[in-house]
């Protein structure tokens, strides 16, 4: 639909206001790149997010041939992504293509209808949760315009030209209707079924691109088949509420997602800047004056704009009339659909520890918070989760129903290295291994321990959990209980504070540790969430090895240490789960190559030394197993610990 004259002429005020601004910014934009044209603060946001290890980060602000020395000793995947950040690299892997196919899917064409049910105009939008649509304020200007309104999915050409079959779904704005005319979005319900289309969340945290970098457009311009401007569009400018950026999006593109490389939304296009002569006429594409009644397709855009994702979220949070509603609280929650299934909720008089036999379902009525990235909602959650059955209120051995190890785990080992090479060198068997646990890879989790690793994956036989380096015990609820309410603390904190939610992890832990510590990597996924190097293990031992690489101490016998172990300046060893450390560390050697830099061949020899004394029992050989179901790969030191010492594991060290 064609863009109201006030919206254009309070952008095209924003945009020429910012002349000097943008003039500057470009000066910087040619002599460094968006390392030089944005804020530090911003710079580092934005690489922490990329995984870009902030020391790094401190160093590239300084110009664009030190990013670019920073660049090539990074890992491929982190290097390319500051590469095409510092517009060095234009390369994207293929994966890119399903990402954006998979983004473009929750893209769908708004047709609004007048009192006699015909088409009066378009508009684009997008699934930005299960339930909840949004676009703009001037597409949607009311409840009424959204009652009598539908969206068409999958309204889009195949690669033969024909059409394909669309998806009408018609809106429901008595269940949901949020909208403000400042901003120019508006959030309403859909009806039906949205489960094959996906969504896009709303993420409000800061650090989703930088001036400079390149974005992409889903849209439907002028009510065509959906279509895509991809990396075409440049930020240009990033004020306060809004995005100015480069494109060649057409009207009718109103309420389209703009995109950064990771697919993430970072602004609701909404407008554009035509072109003015010097009597301020507006100008078509030949330069000529544009007459009365033209349509919005034969002007001259120069530039467009955006609302801001993180603007739209903090005026979510902040509106009396979306507070209680659960369909917003769903969409604050920001939650990917790719990442993780959703919780099973129920009421908990529909279940109990005595249903289901010895492998029940236990059900927690937490009454917790759930959060997405840069989104604080609060929902009453009932965590549904299986710690093995027994007797009502402690969890005990394995049942019939699913017994602790699982007597065809052997047999699918088997079937899972048969196309496994045999002989060849040490560079080659871990490249061989390295490849089947990395292709095997098929389901990633996010990073969730209190769903994924509490209940069952990192039970010992007896039913209870043990920390990784004290050997405490711990019931399961316990550490799930304990895990909510630090996520409860941590986003009160935030809400109250004003403060990321992420930057409050090492003050309020969770009781779970990551063997390779997250810093390593830039807490990105699915290293994050990767089972093979998560244990439990309470804060305190958590926090007391940090970071600290692995070390063999040849007095800790004699020397003074906590229940966690012993910690030096650069060194530590832990008072137990040696071997499991050692395997697991291994295993995150082959799956993540070259992101590991923090240790040598010292390091290798000590954990493969640990490997050898402590070998693998049947806790580890359990969570091998239950891994394996939920991921798809295995620990081939778990399923062959012989093999250690036929692998040439300093080919997965970072250099």
């Amino acid at each position: 639909m064609d863009i109201p004259p006030e919206v254009l002429e309070q952008t095209q005020a924003r945009f020429i206001q910012r002349d000097p601004e943008r003039g500057e910014c470009r000066e910087r934009l040619r002599s460094g790149g968006p390392l030089a044209a944005d804020t530090e603060a911003r710079v580092e946001a934005r690489l922490a997010r990329l995984g870009v290890p902030l020391p790094d980060a401190r160093a590239v602000a300084g110009g664009h041939e030190d990013a670019l020395a920073v660049a090539a000793r990074l890992p491929e995947e982190a290097r390319l992504g500051l590469e095409r950040v510092i517009g060095a690299n234009d390369l994207v892997g293929v994966a890119y293509l399903d990402l954006a196919r998979a983004a473009a899917r929750a893209v769908g064409r708004i047709v609004l209808r007048d009192a006699r049910g015909r088409a009066a105009g378009y508009g684009t939008g997008w699934l930005c949760s299960p339930r909840a649509l949004l676009t703009n304020h001037h597409v949607l200007e009311g409840a009424e315009a959204a009652r009598s309104a539908v969206i068409e999915f999958d309204y889009e050409l195949r690669p033969d030209g024909t059409l394909r079959d669309r998806v009408t779904l018609g809106l429901d704005p008595a269940a949901l209707f949020v909208t403000s005319e400042t901003l120019d979005y508006s959030l309403v319900a859909v009806q039906g079924d949205t489960s094959a289309f996906g969504w896009l969340p709303l993420f409000g945290s800061t650090g989703k691109a930088l001036v400079g970098e390149a974005l992409s457009i889903v849209q439907h311009p002028s009510g065509e088949p959906k279509q895509i401007a991809l990396r075409e569009n440049r930020l240009v400018d990033l004020l306060p509420d809004f995005l100015h950026y480069e494109t060649d999006t057409a009207p009718g593109s109103s309420g389209s997602p703009v995109f950064n490389d990771a697919w993430e939304v970072v602004a609701l296009h909404h407008s554009g800047v035509p072109r003015r002569d010097a009597q301020g006429r507006l100008l078509r594409r030949g330069g000529q004056p544009a007459q009365p009644g033209d349509p919005d397709t034969l002007l001259d855009w120069i530039a467009n704009e955006g609302v801001r994702v993180s603007r739209i979220v903090e005026d979510l949070r902040r509106r009396p009339d979306a507070a209680g509603n659960a369909l917003v609280a769903e969409v604050l929650a920001a939650h990917r659909p790719a990442l993780a299934a959703p919780l099973t909720v129920a009421p908990a008089a529909q279940v109990s520890p005595a249903q289901g036999g010895p492998e029940a379902a236990r059900v927690l009525d937490l009454g917790t918070v759930t959060v997405g990235e840069g989104g604080v909602a609060t929902l009453p959650v009932t965590l549904r989760l299986r710690v093995g059955g027994g007797e009502a209120g402690r969890p005990a051995g394995p049942g019939p129903a699913r017994p602790y190890l699982d007597p065809a785990d052997a047999e699918q080992a088997a079937a899972y290295y048969a196309g496994r090479p045999e002989g060849g060198t040490p560079q080659a068997r871990f490249l061989a291994l390295s490849d089947l646990v990395t292709r095997t890879h098929t389901r990633p989790l996010g990073y969730d321990p209190a769903d994924d690793l509490y209940p069952w994956v990192d039970l010992w036989p007896d039913g209870r959990l043990r920390s990784l380096y004290s050997a405490r015990e711990h019931t399961p609820e316990e550490l799930i209980q304990a895990d909510r309410a630090v996520q409860e603390r941590r986003l009160t904190l935030a809400a109250r504070e004003g403060l990321n939610v992420d930057a409050l992890e090492a003050a309020l832990p969770y009781n779970c540790e990551h063997v390779v510590p997250q810093s390593w990597f830039g807490k990105r996924e699915p290293m994050r969430g990767d089972l093979h190097h998560l244990f439990a293990c309470e804060p305190d031992c958590n926090s007391f090895r940090g970071n600290t690489p692995y070390f063999d101490f040849p007095d800790y016998g004699e020397a003074l240490r906590s229940d966690c172990g012993r910690r030096d300046p650069g060194e530590f060893e832990p008072a137990h789960g040696k071997g499991a450390a050692a395997r697991a560390t291994l295993y995150f050697l082959l799956r993540y190559p070259g992101v590991v830099r923090q240790y040598g061949e010292r390091h290798l020899q000590t954990l493969l030394a640990w490997h050898a004394a402590e070998p693998p029992g049947d806790w580890e050989r359990h969570r091998n197993a239950a891994i394996f179901e939920k991921q798809g790969n295995r620990n081939p030191l778990i399923d062959h610990p012989g093999w250690a010492g036929e692998v040439a594991f300093s080919e997965g060290l970072g250099r």
